[in-house]
């Protein structure tokens, strides 16, 4: 079954959810989502998890794509600032192979948010990408993948973002969206 059939056909008590990073594949996918499948868009919360780390462009990001939507993007944080938990790790800063700040920061707030109800999450993964996200152990918490499935690569997301929003400014030196230190920047 394809995922907007799944959507459609849910449960009327499960809520829909999706996760804006602040980055060009979460924005891509909610402006997707609210041009290509209206019923679908009506039905969403958005969610935001702030690890209080963030690049101001994010914010402004944020707030173009709210405005955009028409709909509310939820804060959520983990109750600490990010200065907390770097000192509860000892001042060791999130690296790939010890990921505090994703399982603390974002993973738990999500999970907070969305309780014991039945959720279907959106991920903006793309079709040219090889990878999973983040896949719940809950069984309540049902991952589906609209870019993987209906085949939108990047050149698509950045497309989708110049017809509407425009591209987060960050992307003119960085790589990705997110924290000032994310280790998943390129040295470059």
């Amino acid at each position: 079954m394809k995922w907007h059939e799944y959507a459609l056909n849910a449960d009327k008590n499960s809520r829909h959810v999706l996760g804006i990073s602040g980055g060009k594949d979460s924005a891509a996918l909610a402006i997707y989502i609210k041009e290509h499948y209206p019923e679908i868009s009506e039905k969403m919360e958005y969610f935001f998890t702030d690890t209080g780390a963030e690049l101001q462009e994010v914010y402004d990001t944020l707030d173009k794509l709210e405005a955009y939507l028409g709909k509310e993007i939820v804060r959520l944080g983990s109750e600490k600032p990010f200065e907390y938990w770097l000192r509860l790790h000892n001042n060791y800063l999130p690296s790939p192979r010890q990921r505090w700040c994703t399982r603390t920061m974002k993973i738990k707030p999500f999970e907070k948010f969305v309780g014991d109800d039945p959720v279907i999450s959106y991920v903006g993964i793309r079709a040219d990408e090889n990878r999973e996200g983040y896949i719940s152990q809950r069984e309540t918490i049902k991952a589906v993948f609209p870019f993987a499935e209906d085949g939108l690569i990047r050149d698509d997301i950045f497309q989708i973002l110049e017809d509407s929003i425009g591209i987060p400014e960050y992307y003119e030196w960085r790589s990705r969206s997110g924290c000032y230190f994310c280790f998943f920047q390129r040295q470059d």
